[in-house]
């Protein structure tokens, strides 16, 4: 396969030459000024002719060998018909002008006169025709055109494809899973911006290949810790010589467990099939305000028996969108505010009206959290305060995010440690006819 720098020298030296041949082939169309300067030239000699037949004694032979040129021819003309002349141009000739015949658009003029009763002509030798005469005075000019072109192209042809090159070796890199490698390119042209895009996708590509790694050490750490506690009880269990309160507090872990495991499970269903989905397709009109009361609902065994009072103030919202997707948004938030709020404390809910969006606010006044885990919040796995971990598998919060990303929404939280946690929650409502992923 040719390189591309040799392919664009050839498609360079390619374009001038062809040029330069169209040029000339133009040219020749244009021939005034040459056809002028050979009439002038032509004319000239048969001055000379004329004045050397006056003052010398050289016969018409001699004058003629004498007076032809390399690119003119003197002859004698036999037979005057054969050049086509009119009569009043032979007239003329006879009348001792000097005539000028054109009668060819490239062949060049001939001039026509009288010497001692012979006619005499002069026009261009032979060999030589217009084109020729073109040919001569460019030739030279069109050899160095295309000469220093095609050096010029040769000295910055690599430097052009340079970029390329590097692209070239980067991209094999990334095909080896080298996702570390970077092309220096700060030229803004295409080729620059190919880099650009090109070092993104690299960044990109080595964040998902840390993400993936990231997932699946996850997703076998929490498969693992509960698959082996229910191992370990049910070894106890077969084992025997236990007393009926053990036997029923291990399996009660196991219950537990297994329910741990099915709900994970349905999660990393979840999610995945959302990551997956790129537009919210079930729109149905719903009132949303309604939807979070039942949500509020759902969850009163969890927030009674924590002694949790719940302040609620929302606006009458109709809604069109994914009534189930959205049921899953504050079933999460409601079962986080619930978990890590101090018993006794309140939790806090709003749904206002803004016109173009729709703003939710849940705060909780419970154990708040750092920096750090607001930055990590919604990655997947990933929990923040370790001593409920038990409690749930870092998979809530993501598929939060992902929903409101599919929905055109997003999230922001607000939290101090040992303040408690404000989840702010936008939804457009101008956007009621599809729902697109807000990337």
């Amino acid at each position: 396969m040719k390189k591309i720098t040799i392919k664009l020298i050839l498609f360079f030296i390619s374009i001038m030459f062809i040029s330069s041949i169209m040029a000339f082939v133009v040219s020749t169309f244009f021939t005034d000024s040459i056809k002028k300067e050979i009439r002038v030239n032509q004319k000239a000699i048969a001055s000379s002719v004329i004045q050397l037949a006056e003052k010398t004694d050289l016969s018409i032979d001699e004058i003629v060998d004498l007076t032809s040129t390399a690119m003119y021819d003197v002859e004698i003309i036999e037979d005057i018909i054969l050049y086509g002349i009119t009569e009043n141009e032979l007239n003329r000739v006879q009348n001792a002008e000097i005539v000028l015949l054109a009668r060819s658009r490239f062949h060049g003029p001939t001039t026509i006169f009288m010497i001692d009763n012979s006619y005499i002509g002069v026009s261009l030798h032979p060999n030589n025709t217009i084109i020729k005469v073109v040919a001569s005075r460019v030739w030279l000019g069109m050899f160095s055109y295309i000469f220093i072109g095609a050096l010029l192209i040769i000295i910055l042809g690599r430097r052009v494809v340079e970029p390329i090159i590097k692209l070239n070796y980067a991209t094999q890199e990334v095909a080896k899973g080298n996702f570390d490698i970077h092309v220096e390119n700060n030229c803004r042209d295409e080729v620059g911006q190919l880099t650009k895009n090109f070092n993104r996708m690299t960044r990109e590509l080595k964040s998902i290949e840390y993400l993936r790694k990231d997932f699946i050490s996850s997703v076998s750490h929490e498969f693992k810790t509960p698959l082996a506690s229910i191992q370990g009880f049910a070894k106890l269990l077969q084992r025997g010589n236990i007393t009926e309160e053990e036997k029923e507090e291990y399996t009660r872990i196991i219950v537990e467990e297994s329910a741990r495991l099915a709900n994970l499970s349905s999660n990393i269903l979840k999610l995945s099939k959302l990551e997956n989905q790129e537009i919210v397709n079930k729109r149905l009109a719903f009132s949303l305000d309604e939807q979070m009361r039942k949500s509020i609902l759902l969850l009163e065994h969890e927030w009674s028996n924590r002694g949790l009072e719940l302040d609620i103030e929302l606006e009458q919202v109709n809604y069109i969108g994914d009534e189930e997707l959205l049921q899953q948004v504050w079933i999460n938030l409601l079962n986080n505010a619930i978990k890590f709020s101090i018993d006794n404390s309140k939790i806090k809910i709003r749904l206002n009206n803004h016109g173009s969006f729709l703003r939710i606010e849940i705060t909780d006044y419970g154990i708040g959290m750092s920096d750090e885990t607001i930055d990590r919040i919604f990655e997947k796995f990933y929990q923040g305060d370790k001593a409920h971990s038990v409690d749930g598998n870092g998979l809530g919060l993501p598929l939060v995010k992902r929903i409101l990303d599919l929905c055109g929404g997003n999230i922001k939280v607000k939290s101090s440690l040992n303040e408690g946690s404000t989840f702010i929650i936008e939804l457009p409502v101008n956007n009621q006819d599809s729902f697109k992923p807000n990337n």
